[in-house]
């Protein structure tokens, strides 16, 4: 924001001559400097001889100071204890060589620890004024022309009214660079680096321009989790009249440095409402998605029951230090949950992502929204967002299983078997086949007097496999003559 200061009378003539100069009515300064004088010549007589006034008076224009133009830079944000660099532009508007007092001031800060440092630098030095030169052609410049005839400053040197080689000039209102200038004391040439946009008049100005860095030094945040800011004003003022003065005011926000960070966050997609705890001002919605569903992350907020699906966000915050790259993310899928095939998206988009086997994670490479070119990408400042379902398992009871209580009878030489005598009593003169197997009692004993292959060897190898011989005794059809 420019704030001009000058007397009433200045403002007036300054602002009637610039709207002039912009609707074409105007064009002509008069340099400073410039020795002005008029050429006389006298004849007389028949013969019309010549007289020259070789010593013509002359007469020298004084500077007309006025306020410079000074750019105005954007505010900006930056991070607590970081220097933070405004870019400056100011352009002579008088009529001839003058130099212009820098000076800075913080006018206000709050929520910093002091107030910040401030420095003026130019090509990397430190610099409190600069010195802007002015001219104006002393005749017409076509279009595509780079050479521009001006006045003498009434010094012959390499420079005409403070302009020289290396400089920049304003011409027409475009920027131009000088490539040289020669004044031999009488007239004076500039030579431009790059050819006129459009036609020069007599009288055109021709006014510099220069660059200069307003530099904030960095300060630390007093609490970082409330807004801090400092407002610096930016003077240039004319050595020539120091009441021709022109003001910036920017404002600068500082941030305390934010990392990487990841959120969660979860809801019910079958049932939306399904919450334990309300969604109101004291636990309000945590996130809302880029597709505009509502996830919450209190602990145990939402609830759900059996074959609900459920979707998790995860969201990746890359802070404001530095653009994240190769980002990659692997999220687990929840015990007594199944992933619900192809549910992923990224920025509520379909996505690929890589399933593990069997599918108890998911793993994801995450870009800023319009990245997609740039996978693994998450801008500074900006975010990542990645969406899937999972579907709560069916759960099915089962009956509890009574113990059965019976009398086993071990086996000893003379007993053919052991079994529940007490469920299936012993019939040696009838046929057990229907329920030898329900009647054995697994390891309880091996061997029987009626196999001759059931020897305490044999036993022991079908033990070791686990197996139970079954055989047709002398006793019967089922008779269990071996054991397990």
């Amino acid at each position: 924001m420019n704030i001009v200061n000058k007397s009433l009378t200045s403002v007036l003539t300054t602002s009637i001559l610039i709207m002039l100069a912009m609707s074409g009515l105007i064009h002509a300064i008069v340099p400073a400097k410039s020795p002005l004088g008029i050429t006389v010549v006298v004849t007389h007589g028949e013969e019309q001889n010549v007289i020259e006034n070789v010593e013509s008076a002359t007469f020298t224009v004084e500077l007309v100071p006025a306020a410079p133009y000074l750019s105005s830079p954007g505010d900006q944000v930056k991070l607590a204890g970081k220097e933070n660099v405004y870019n400056y532009k100011i352009t002579a508007m008088s009529n001839g060589l003058d130099t212009y007092t820098l000076n800075s001031a913080v006018m206000a800060f709050d929520n910093l620890e002091g107030s910040p440092g401030l420095s003026f630098m130019q090509d990397d030095l430190p610099i409190d004024s600069v010195a802007l030169g002015v001219t104006a052609a002393s005749e017409p410049s076509s279009a595509q022309s780079s050479t521009i005839k001006v006045l003498s400053d009434g010094l012959a040197d390499l420079s005409v009214n403070g302009i020289q080689g290396g400089d920049s000039v304003v011409i027409g209102g475009t920027v131009h660079g000088v490539d040289s200038v020669l004044d031999d004391g009488s007239q004076a040439t500039i030579n431009l680096a790059d050819p006129l946009q459009s036609d020069m008049l007599a009288g055109d100005s021709i006014a510099e321009q220069q660059k200069f860095a307003l530099v904030v030094a960095g300060v630390a945040i007093s609490d970082p989790e409330l807004p801090a800011t400092a407002t610096i004003l930016v003077t240039a003022t004319s050595e020539a009249d120091t009441e021709l003065l022109t003001n910036d005011e920017t404002i600068t926000s500082v941030f305390a440095p934010v990392g990487p960070s990841v959120k969660v966050y979860v809801r019910n997609a079958t049932n939306i409402d399904n919450l334990t705890i309300p969604a109101d001002e004291d636990t309000p919605v945590a996130y809302s998605s880029l597709s505009g569903e509502d996830f919450y992350n209190v602990p145990s907020q939402v609830s759900a029951v059996a074959g609900d699906t459920m979707e998790y966000a995860i969201v990746q915050l890359a802070g404001n230090t530095k653009t994240l790259t190769d980002v990659t993310i692997t999220a687990s899928v929840p015990l007594f949950t199944s992933l619900v095939p192809d549910s992923y998206k990224l920025n509520s988009q379909p996505t690929e992502c890589q399933i593990s086997d069997p599918p108890v994670s998911i793993t994801c490479d995450l870009n800023s929204p319009g990245l997609e070119s740039a996978p693994g990408t998450i801008l500074i400042h900006s975010s990542a967002e990645l969406t899937f379902q999972v579907a709560v398992d069916s759960t099915a009871a089962t009956a509890p299983v009574e113990p059965v209580v019976s009398d086993k009878i071990p086996w000893t030489p003379g007993n053919p078997a052991c079994w529940d005598d007490k469920a299936y009593p012993y019939q040696p003169d009838e046929s057990n086949a229907a329920f030898v197997n329900s009647a054995w009692v697994i390891g309880e004993c091996r061997g029987t007097e009626f196999s001759p292959i059931a020897t305490q060897e044999k036993c022991d190898e079908w033990a070791s496999q686990g197996t139970v011989y079954l055989g047709t005794g002398t006793q019967g059809l089922g008779v269990v003559i071996a054991c397990k």
